[in-house]
């Protein structure tokens, strides 16, 4: 008896990249004590002060306040976005209150820079792991005439941490 053994590797190859890709990020700081929401009471303003075209209110101070940053975190910037006001321009914010002629304003309280739709603020991370960015608002009056009522603005800031 006579037995005979073939045996057939058959042996295909292809070759496949293989992409990874990511990114690491800064972990985000705990802002305003964790809370979502920032409220900037002006204050009662008298009419008779915004009477007159480019009159402003008394500017209100605030400070946006970053803490917790987790190591890594070297600084945030913030970014502002609203509905520019047609009366007094892309650097004023449109009063959706019920007081008319009069838009809202807000700065770097440090540089006095106006912070309308677009622009930003960066502030590095101190040593203890905070950041503020004092800041101010008011209201002006681009053409005077001001009606009494309410004034309410909404400012959308979005935080991106380095």
């Amino acid at each position: 008896m006579f037995l005979l053994a073939f045996s057939w590797n058959v042996i295909a190859a292809d070759s496949v990249n293989l992409g990874v890709t990511g990114n690491i990020i800064a972990s985000p700081c705990v802002f305003n004590g964790g809370s979502a929401n920032l409220d900037i009471n002006l204050g009662n303003i008298q009419a008779t002060n915004m009477a007159t075209p480019g009159s402003t209110s008394d500017p209100v101070p605030f400070n946006l306040q970053f803490a917790q940053c987790p190591v890594g975190t070297r600084s945030v910037t913030v970014s502002f976005t609203g509905t520019p006001d047609p009366a007094a321009g892309a650097d004023y914010y449109m009063n959706s209150g019920t007081a008319t002629g009069v838009a809202v304003a807000m700065s770097d309280a440090a540089t006095g820079s106006l912070k309308r739709t677009g622009s930003s603020i960066t502030k590095a991370i101190a040593a203890d792991s905070t950041a503020t960015m004092p800041m101010q608002a008011w209201v002006k009056s681009a053409s005077g005439g001001v009606t009494p009522g309410s004034i309410s603005a909404v400012v959308v800031m979005t935080m991106q941490y380095n």
